[in-house]
């Protein structure tokens, strides 16, 4: 996959880190950073694509999550038509935290404004590339917790359909003797139809179909308005089904005040830390 010339520049920040790494987990355990995350789609691939994405998202969705606030949601055509339902997409096993208590006027998980954004200039170069689409551009602040501490963020971004968005999953930022990034993000391809069954190929013999069916996982389609399942959403007469699933699961030691880039052939992430001195 080809990207911007300016964008190798990102890949030397993954290099293997000296002993000389500025932080140790003692000092950042406690220390409290701005996270900056802009994701972008990456063009379409004129090849056969080297990897081959399940037809139905399969997020696996832990215990409990922080969602960052702040956020203004962009709806389209094919958003839910109850804004109340935009973020009714985790299942009801899965608990929303509150963020942590904020210090020194610092709060914590909320979305900052643009003018306190560091990437803009990535943010712009990528938005002029009509080969590519932002997703996701939002910065803001947290503590840094050890792995056994930390809790994941919510992310949500690209277009709406119905109450599920086409990139969602989980972050999480925390210290295991250095900065460590883990993501498990999808970019799911909704289809649109008034009929979720006429997907199924009816030339398909039965075992075919029960297997194309199989990764619904005995859902009820005629009750997919209340759902959460990232595989099927809803909206009127309308349903918005998976067929493709394209993940991002990967972890990465992080080095603070630098830029790191993570990607597989569908999208990109791009993600800068930087310490925050707390007087």
């Amino acid at each position: 996959m080809k990207l911007p010339c300016c964008f190798a520049l990102f890949v030397l920040v993954s290099q293997p880190f000296s002993f000389a790494e500025e932080h140790t987990a003692e000092a950042e355990a406690e220390r409290w950073f701005q996270v900056e995350v802009l994701i972008f789609k990456n063009p379409t691939l004129e090849t056969d694509n080297p990897e081959l994405w399940p037809s139905y998202a399969e997020i696996q969705h832990p215990p409990a999550f922080i969602r960052l606030t702040g956020i203004s949601e962009i709806l389209t055509d094919n958003s839910a038509d109850d804004p109340d339902l935009a973020e009714a997409n985790t299942p009801d096993t899965v608990m929303e935290l509150s963020a942590p208590v904020s210090v020194e006027g610092l709060s914590a998980f909320q979305a900052l404004s643009e003018a306190e954004q560091q990437m803009i200039g990535e943010h712009d170069m990528i938005a002029r590339d009509r080969r590519y689409q932002v997703l996701f551009h939002e910065a803001w602040n947290q503590p840094v917790p050890s792995r056994d501490e930390v809790i994941p963020i919510r992310i949500d971004g690209g277009e709406r359909f119905g109450r599920q968005s086409e990139l969602q999953g989980y972050i999480s930022l925390y210290v295991e003797r250095y900065l460590h990034l883990s993501t498990d993000l999808h970019l799911i391809d909704y289809q649109k139809s008034t009929d979720p069954f006429s997907l199924v190929d009816e030339g398909a013999n039965k075992e075919t179909t029960r297997q194309m069916l199989a990764g619904f996982g005995g859902m009820s389609l005629l009750n997919a308005d209340r759902m959460t399942n990232s595989q099927i959403s809803r909206k009127s007469k309308q349903f918005f089904i998976s067929v493709q699933d394209a993940q991002l699961k990967e972890k990465r030691r992080m080095r603070s005040k630098e830029i790191h880039y993570l990607d597989n052939p569908e999208f990109g992430i791009l993600i800068l830390i930087t310490p925050i001195d707390i007087q």
